[in-house]
């Protein structure tokens, strides 16, 4: 670091030389409780259907891998699944698997953020702060366990931007190494193009503000080199003989949906809103973090300058994404935690009231977040995992079943279609010419669930379903030649899925 620049992470304040170790134990009781309340969820809360979705997707891994999992994704989520699969017995084991799995990807971040503060120039109680921050965002806590791609590609944005501030930034290998780690992002899913965007972006311009295009040059033909290599290692891996095919779906395939995916639903925008007014208090505390840092990026080392636009371009483009769903935010609230954390090192600074204040806040953020982690615990999975087990137990081990979700990752789906908005205007709008009447028709799934997006397809389908299936249960229905003993109660079926504005 040269002699007129200063670190953004500030080491006084909350140092730990000023600061009781009693302080300092507290804050790491709140973080060890805060993971156990992350575990506590991850076992506990209702699943959302894109969850089952992600999750069944190790069935079809190397079945058409490019052309089924839907929207023609990247399938390095995929992979990770496929342990939960191994790991797991049978339908309901594989799920709370992989919400375990998940939840430590999730500890893992955390701990990258821990590092990555610390690399910044942050003492130990300022980068703890700024964990209890991250695992206070009802986002992060709620939503960093979900079935999920983004847990897996923010972890690995993570350790990507922890290669660059944690080591010598303009190494080869440093750049070499974080551009894998990119690259390895984006074959997890293409939405992580904006952490690959945010740190070549952030790299550039930290080397013309150094007045150096040859080392702004340097950095992205090799951050971009590391890049490729990964995108390489995915495409001869899984692809094989279609390794041109794979490359063309990894690039153009969910296209359509990024640009458009949003217009099949209303009022996105509200999640939006909802997260700001849930965790005001952090954000606020982020917000004049970013302020504090911007009015200091000129005078600042490197490392703090290029982590700096790197968040703040992140966090543009989550933010402004044209399906703003709680999981998105996952994707930048690791990052912006830092700053808040660094909100509270700087009020601290100011005088022995001022530290009390921030400590109050501190602490008002701790309860009021825990008291609405504990009352997410009503939010249980009791009733779904209920019905996966009986229509697991009804199902031999080839047998097939539709429900549009995919909720029971243990056995095959047919037909491949995945319920949401978009699927549904169309199949609805192709009616009796449509793939999933004829199958219906034909009674080709042994077991048919029930949910609101089946509700959803209309008259037609309705009618084709009643008259080939019955019920077995209120959310279950058999081919009408395999069962006799019909229930017409559909009133008091259980409720398994909430509207998409509830979650």
């Amino acid at each position: 670091m040269g002699p007129t620049e200063a670190p953004i992470m500030r080491t006084s304040g909350l140092c730990e030389k000023h600061v009781s170790e009693r302080l300092l134990l507290t804050v790491k009781v709140v973080v060890f409780v805060k993971i156990a309340i992350l575990f506590s969820l991850a076992i506990n809360t209702r699943f959302v259907m894109d969850e089952f979705w992600h999750f069944t997707q190790p069935v079809y891994l190397f079945d058409g891998t490019f052309e089924t999992i839907w929207p023609k994704k990247a399938v390095g989520y995929a992979v990770f699944y496929e342990l939960s699969h191994l790991i797991g017995w049978d339908a309901t084991s594989m799920l709370m698997v992989g919400r375990l799995m998940t939840a430590c990807l999730a500890v893992a971040i955390v701990w990258c953020i821990y590092l990555c503060c610390r690399s910044l120039g942050a003492e130990r109680v300022t980068a703890l702060i700024a964990v209890a921050l991250l695992l206070s965002f009802s986002n992060f806590i709620e939503r960093g366990f979900r079935l999920r791609s983004e847990p897996l590609a923010t972890l690995l944005g993570a350790m990507a931007v922890l290669v660059i501030v944690r080591y010598e930034t303009d190494r080869a290998k440093t750049l070499l190494i974080a551009g894998l780690l990119s690259g390895f992002a984006f074959v997890t899913t293409q939405k992580s193009i904006y952490f690959n965007f945010a740190l070549g972006t952030a790299l550039t311009m930290d080397a013309l503000f150094a007045r150096s295009v040859s080392r702004a040059i340097k950095r992205g033909v090799l951050l971009v080199l590391g890049w490729i290599a990964a995108i390489a290692i995915y495409a001869v891996l899984l692809g094989g003989s279609s390794l041109l095919k794979v490359l063309e779906v990894l690039f153009l395939g969910p296209a359509e949906l990024a640009l458009n995916g949003g217009s099949y639903y209303e009022g996105l925008d509200a999640y939006i809103w909802q997260t700001l007014k849930r965790n005001s208090l952090q954000y606020g505390l982020v917000i004049f973090g970013l302020i504090l840092t911007a009015s200091r990026v000129f005078k600042c080392a490197s490392r703090e300058r290029i982590f700096f636009i790197f968040t703040v371009l992140l966090a543009v483009l989550v933010f402004f994404h044209n399906q703003t769903w709680p999981y998105v935010f996952v994707m930048a609230l690791p990052f912006l935690a830092i700053y808040g954390a660094d909100a509270f090192a700087y009020l601290t600074q100011r005088s022995d009231r001022w530290s009390y204040r921030v400590l109050g806040i501190l602490i008002i953020i701790t309860v009021l977040s825990t008291a609405r982690n504990v009352q997410y615990l009503s939010h249980d999975n009791h009733a779904q995992l209920e019905l996966i087990r009986n229509a697991e137990a009804v199902l031999d081990q080839d047998d097939t079943y539709f429900d549009g979700i995919g909720m029971i990752p243990s056995r095959r789906m047919e037909p491949r279609l995945w319920l949401d908005a978009q699927a549904v205007n169309n199949t609805k709008a192709q009616g009796k010419a449509a793939v999933l009447y004829d199958s219906l028709l034909r009674s080709e799934p042994k077991l048919v669930l029930l949910s609101y997006r089946t509700d959803n397809l209309g008259k037609v389908f309705n009618t084709v379903l009643e008259t080939n299936y019955v019920f077995l249960s209120p959310n279950i229905m058999l081919p009408r030649e395999t069962h006799h003993e019909i229930s017409t109660d559909r009133i008091d079926r259980p409720l398994l899925f909430e509207s998409i504005y509830s979650y």
